[in-house]
């Protein structure tokens, strides 16, 4: 210990007696921070310690930027300052384990680790057979259902099927096991307990032994939720939401250490922030709950909204909700970040498309509070420092747009930090520019100080490959990578340049792409390798993406049929897997994506110019009857032709189709979709023709649509 202090002081004095100085302009540069890039060991003897010294000063030579992302020119000795110098080493490489939702207690949804490209297939499970077909007994997973890892397994809920463990190595399963309740959240691996914690829908957190999935110990909270309510864990403890209450349990033994009455079903899963020691949760009156996480006392309550909780159905501008959204902590500048639901309306409410500036942005959402979706609270005191310049969006159809994207917490190396998000904002990445078109992969700036030109509340615009604003994409992150998840694809993005002169709608942060992920795709010859090298595509091509990889060997989409929402990426363990819009869990891995296991490839994945090309779809086998069904039954008629009946209840136009729904909201029921391009076959608007209160009998192929029986109409006949 004495022999290693004197290297130590040794070392500092050295580095003093190097007598480095950085200069700079001194009103404009911070401490100079240089990456040395030697181990820790180095520092053991004298000699190395002579290493270093060489080492710093060829680096101080090197130009130091300004915040602004310009070179200073030299500057005037009068004007020269001594800096502070720091010296780090680079950061040990570690394997990281995405181990709970949105991977951290704090939700951040982001990992430091990085999986090398070029990628290629690793296995798929629950999704394609060996020809890349539906593979038999395949399922739907239950929304925001991610895969956390650890001891080489990976564990997923599949809802009425339980929870599974699977091989990471191949995709097998190792174990399966139902519980009392279906398993609708995503477990949480403990290494410490070597136990995966799995939250019910009757209410009971299960501790399972993660090698065998055996029943470790149990907590029954006696209430029950079918919603998406991951348990959280942090320390000791693991923390849920159920019913009216958060609580805090013992990971050891699962006896409970508080429980916290919030006076409204707690409609959010539980996030951490360990500065604070505090725990974050929502509940369905739209009020943030922090709880003191040392007795479970309230520290404040408040609702940054000026909507009431409920649902904001089609158009309803004083409801929203905060279910299947989740708390996400900023710890670095101590904010929670919080997104509620709007109604339909809003995504046209005050803008569309929306402005490209910030200043805008804030006015009008200011003037507007209605219209504001994603709050930033003090940690402290629950107040609203600023206004985030992020506009309302989601994904859906038909008057009804689900809980959109949660956002992204990324700490620098430097100690800084940003949010990433889907923001809203023109010019549109297609023609026409509307509100349905304004929605891009945004930085969202916490502070003053971060990016030089913005303050807190700013977004910056980033490069993506487009998807609609009623179709926004839910996003992770592996360090510079930024992943997509839509319900028909998943984009892959890495940052390459963010400077302060980025970030403008015309002038947006650079990024390229990375290998996407198509869910259905057959464009090209099948191989079962599933990669396609010259451009991916689905609904028989009628979209078009960046080259990656196929997950079934189809045009049809599959997505509809097993209807899982959103698509998600997860990277842990030097894998990355992916939820497909289907339920499908694809594994990648680095390797030649065209080549045997083994081998290795070096490339770079530019941005890539696609064109269109179309392909025949294979035909239905249908068999038709004169059977006339009940809407409540059409669902064991898919692929058939069939007469249904019913009373509408449900008649909306959303600019792209009119929905004629049987059940009032229409999702979870047969409907009717009459797409825009048929609508001049009607003698008037179809929303005019068919009420609220018809009984009616549609005839034609029953198919699915997001899970749901449909029936597409293109003549009026079809109708009586």
């Amino acid at each position: 210990m004495k022999a290693r202090s004197k290297v130590l002081m040794r070392m500092s004095a050295w580095i003093l007696a190097l007598g480095i100085v950085v200069y700079s302009a001194a009103q404009s540069l911070p401490p100079q921070v240089i990456e040395a890039n030697v181990p820790l060991s180095i520092f053991d003897t004298r000699s190395n310690l002579d290493i270093l010294a060489s080492e710093i000063l060829a680096k101080s030579r090197v130009p130091l930027a300004h915040p602004n992302g310009q070179l200073p020119s030299a500057p005037k000795a009068a004007d020269r300052v001594y800096l502070p110098l720091i010296v780090r080493s680079p950061a040990p490489v570690t394997t990281e384990e995405w181990t709970q939702h949105a991977h951290d207690a704090q939700r951040t949804s982001y990992t430091p680790q990085v999986v090398p490209p070029p990628w290629r297939w690793k296995w798929a499970w629950n999704g394609p057979d060996a020809s890349g077909r539906i593979s038999a007994g395949k399922t739907g997973l239950p929304r925001n259902s991610q895969p956390v890892t650890g001891e080489g397994r990976v564990y997923i809920a599949a809802g009425s099927r339980g929870v599974f463990a699977l091989n990471d190595a191949n995709g097998a399963v190792v174990w399966n096991r139902t519980l009392g309740g279906n398993i609708n959240s995503t477990p949480a691996y403990d290494a410490q307990t070597s136990a995966v914690f799995v939250l019910a829908s009757n209410g009971t957190l299960y501790k399972l032994d993660a090698t065998t999935g055996n029943t470790l110990a149990q907590f029954a909270t006696g209430a029950s939720s079918s919603l998406p309510l991951p348990p959280a864990i942090a320390n000791d403890r693991v923390f849920i939401s159920m019913g009216t209450q958060v609580y805090a349990l013992n990971k050891f033994t699962l006896t409970r250490v508080w429980a916290y009455e919030a006076g409204s079903p707690v409609h959010t899963p539980p996030a951490y922030s360990p500065s604070r020691d505090r725990v974050i949760a929502v509940s369905q009156d739209l009020y943030v709950h922090a709880i003191n996480n040392n007795n479970g006392v309230r520290v404040w309550r408040v609702k940054p909204t000026v909507r009431n909780g409920g649902d904001p159905g089609a158009a309803n501008s004083t409801l929203a909700e905060v279910a299947k959204g989740w708390p996400v902590i900023a710890e670095v500048h101590g904010y929670v970040l919080v997104k509620y639901r709007l109604d339909w309306e809003a995504l046209w409410g005050i803008w569309s498309p929306w402005p490209g500036d910030n200043a805008t942005m804030r006015n009008m959402l200011q003037a507007n509070p209605a219209y504001q979706a994603l709050f930033v609270l003090d940690l402290d005191d629950g107040t609203v420092p600023f206004i985030a310049n992020v506009g309302h969006g989601g994904y859906g159809d038909g008057g009804y747009l689900p809980m959109g994207p949660q956002p992204v917490v990324k700490r620098f190396s430097n100690g800084q930090e940003v949010a990433y998000v889907v923001i809203r904002g023109s010019p549109c990445d297609v023609s026409p520019c509307d509100g349905r078109a304004d929605s891009h992969f945004g930085e969202l700036l916490l502070d003053n100080t971060t990016v030089s030109g913005y303050q807190a509340g700013d977004v910056r615009f980033m490069r993506n490959t487009f998807f609609p604003s009623d179709e926004q994409v839910y996003i992770s992150m592996a360090d510079d990578m930024i992943l997509g998840g839509h319900w028909a694809y998943g984009q892959a993005l890495q940052i390459t340049d963010r400077a302060a002169s980025k970030g403008t709608s015309s002038n947006p942060i650079t990024t390229i792409d990375l290998p996407h992920i198509a869910s259905a795709d057959n464009h090209a010859a099948f191989n079962s390798n599933h990669y396609f090298g010259d451009y991916l595509c689905s609904e028989g091509c009628a979209r078009v993406y960046p080259p990656g990889f196929f997950i079934y060997y189809t045009s049809a989409s599959v997505w509809d049929q097993y209807w899982t929402e959103y698509a998600t990426w997860v990277v842990s363990n030097n894998t990355i897997y992916y939820v497909s819009g289907d339920g499908a869990l694809v594994a990648l891995e680095t390797g030649n994506p065209t080549g045997r296991a083994g081998e290795t490839l070096v490339a770079t994945y530019p941005g890539t110019s696609l064109r269109t090309q179309m392909v025949t779809v294979p035909s239905l086998s249908i068999q038709e009857s004169n059977e006339v069904v009940p809407y409540t039954r059409a669902y064991l008629y898919v692929g058939q032709i069939r007469t249904v009946e019913g009373m509408l209840k449900f008649v909306f136009n959303n600019g792209l189709a009119v929905y004629l729904g049987f059940e009032n909201p229409h999702q979870g029921a047969f409907k009717v979709r009459i797409l825009k391009k048929h609508w001049d076959n009607f003698d008037a608007p179809p929303e005019t023709i068919y009420r609220v209160g018809q009984r009616v009998r549609v005839t034609g192929l029953i198919e699915w649509y997001q899970g749901d029986p449909v029936i597409y109409v293109s003549d009026p006949s079809q109708i009586k």
